[in-house]
């Protein structure tokens, strides 16, 4: 080290010497001190127009009304340094976007001044801007698209729905007089009666294939409609599936217990109540024959969320099986009446309020359905 340049004096220099970057300091009002060459190359201002000024100077004009240097002084001061990115202003008017830092300089434990850094990031911020634009304009083409197949699946699915129902109510009314006419001819036996009642089986079963497809898409159009929340009582709820459900077919050998620790829940009414009648529906609909049939609805809060559990003694489900459990028209056991769909709605309307859903099953065992709720804030 050549012994005329201290340690000091080298610093001076390279920070005199640094264009990349505006670096001065303050006195303890903001008053600028000291220069170095990157303040003309970065805000266009020579020594004698910038040193002995205040440095709101380099601000907006709004910023500087709305006192935001004294603001930043304040920040610093009290916090030990102030760093932001945000517009600034050179000598000429013109705003670039900066990362500045300001930092209070101590000697002897004494404030004497601040330092001031400021780097012009436009350059990088512009092309953020512009990735942010590219993003946004493919996600807004992304949901028109979207939009666009949603509305042609409504219009195929109420047009398919809408034109089937006409020819299945005449293959019904065709059946009605087949029958007849094979009871007029005494051609009806226990073969043909049979028969007969498998075409009608399959008629019924497409009818109810086309009432959920309806129900399906009802229920997208609902998403987009976002259906209104409400405080519920989840033990009102539970007590009306319970009246629908009410009958000695239903509940035989059914024994259903409730503990209850959360009782309210924001939540749609008309979906919660979806939601649990399809849960409870299936623990009775796939009880085991084997054993009585015991189900337990419990619920309890685990922020951030309300969890409802529904665990049965049933017929459960494989490993491999549980991997579909929630596919649209997937069905496990084929001795009950159902389409398959039910759970493929209670997962799409849960998860489109913000929750979720978890099931552990064994088959020949029993299964439970965790639901997670976003509790109410």
């Amino acid at each position: 080290m050549n012994p005329q340049h201290s340690p000091e004096a080298l610093n001076s220099f390279f920070i005199e010497q640094v264009k990349d970057y505006a670096i001065f300091a303050m006195d303890t009002e903001g008053i600028i001190t000291t220069w170095n060459q990157g303040v003309e190359q970065l805000k266009g201002y020579r020594e004698e127009e910038f040193v002995g000024h205040f440095y709101g100077m380099l601000f907006p004009d709004e910023y500087q009304q709305a006192g935001k240097p004294q603001t930043e002084l304040k920040s610093a001061l009290e916090e030990g340094v102030y760093e932001a990115q945000d517009w600034r202003k050179r000598k000429d008017g013109s705003l670039f976007w900066a990362n500045v830092k300001l930092t209070p300089i101590y000697a002897d434990g004494k404030h004497i001044g601040f330092t001031k850094i400021t780097g012009d990031r436009t350059v990088q911020k512009e092309l953020r801007d512009k990735l942010a634009a590219r993003q946004q304009s493919a996600l807004e083409h992304k949901n028109t698209e979207l939009e666009r197949i949603n509305l042609d699946l409504d219009t195929f699915i109420y047009t398919a729905s809408h034109d089937l129902r006409s020819p299945i109510m005449n293959i019904e009314g065709l059946m009605d007089i087949l029958k007849r006419e094979l009871e007029a001819s005494d051609a009806l036996n226990s073969t043909t009666e049979e028969i007969l009642q498998y075409v009608v089986d399959s008629v019924n079963r497409f009818k109810r294939t086309i009432a959920d497809l309806t129900e399906i898409s009802r229920m997208q159009k609902g998403f987009s409609e976002s259906a209104s929340s409400e405080v519920i009582n989840i033990k009102e709820v539970y007590d009306e599936i319970m009246a629908d459900m009410n009958s000695p077919a239903r509940l035989k050998d059914c024994f259903i217990h409730t503990d209850l620790q959360v009782y309210q829940l924001t939540f749609s009414r008309k979906n919660f109540r979806s939601i649990l009648y399809n849960l409870i529906s299936n623990a009775i609909k796939f009880q085991s024959p084997d054993r009585d049939c015991l189900i337990t609805l419990s619920t309890r809060l685990e922020e951030p969320w309300v969890v409802l559990s529904m665990k049965d003694n049933g017929l459960g489900i494989n490993v491999r099986q549980q991997t579909q459990l929630f596919t649209m028209f997937k069905r496990f056991h084929d001795h009950v009446e159902g389409t398959g769909i039910g759970l493929y709605m209670v997962k799409r309307i849960l998860e489109n309020a913000g929750g979720k859903i978890e099931v552990e099953s064994e088959e020949d065992a029993g299964t439970e359905f965790r639901l997670y709720f976003p509790a109410a804030v």
